[in-house]
């Protein structure tokens, strides 16, 4: 009886302690590079080519658009990042902070939001660091015939 008392009481004081320990860096980490939007009124949009999953997150205010973007390639490293950036005639340009390979990056990304669906730019050019490169002028911008669709936020 004593002994199924002290069991009860230690199992109970560890899940007390993991329930109010600090995250892990990992935890702290994911968060940092793949925060969740929890405003009711982001949009999403998701691309499937093959194996490969593409997801895009965004959430517009005015001309401000903030997001995720995660690129899931199939037995390949993926990159999940965040999106900051300006929503100009439905053409979304932002800066896509990112963690691919162990290392942290942030490039440039385009995209043309039309209705359902979304459509990401295809560069003009690499700059001397990889990074690529997109017309300034909306109207001369290319963009993949694939779009990606909307769907629910998950």
């Amino acid at each position: 009886m004593m002994r199924t008392a002290i069991l009860s009481a230690c199992v109970l004081a560890g899940a007390l302690i993991s329930c109010n320990s600090a995250p892990s860096k990992k935890e702290r980490d994911s968060a940092v590079t793949n925060p969740e939007l929890t405003n009711t009124s982001a949009t999403c949009y998701m691309k499937t080519v093959g194996k490969d999953t593409f997801l895009l997150q965004v959430l517009v205010e005015d001309d401000k658009v903030d997001g995720v973007l995660d690129y899931d390639f199939f037995e390949k490293d993926k990159s999940s990042g965040i999106l900051d950036g300006k929503l100009n005639d439905n053409i979304l340009r932002a800066t896509y902070s990112f963690h691919a390979e162990g290392t942290q990056s942030t490039r440039q990304v385009v995209f043309k939001l039309m209705g359902d669906q979304a459509y990401e730019a295809i560069a003009d050019s690499m700059d001397t660091q990889g990074n690529p490169v997109f017309n300034g002028k909306d109207e001369l911008l290319k963009f993949d015939p694939a779009p990606y669709k909307k769907q629910a936020c998950q």
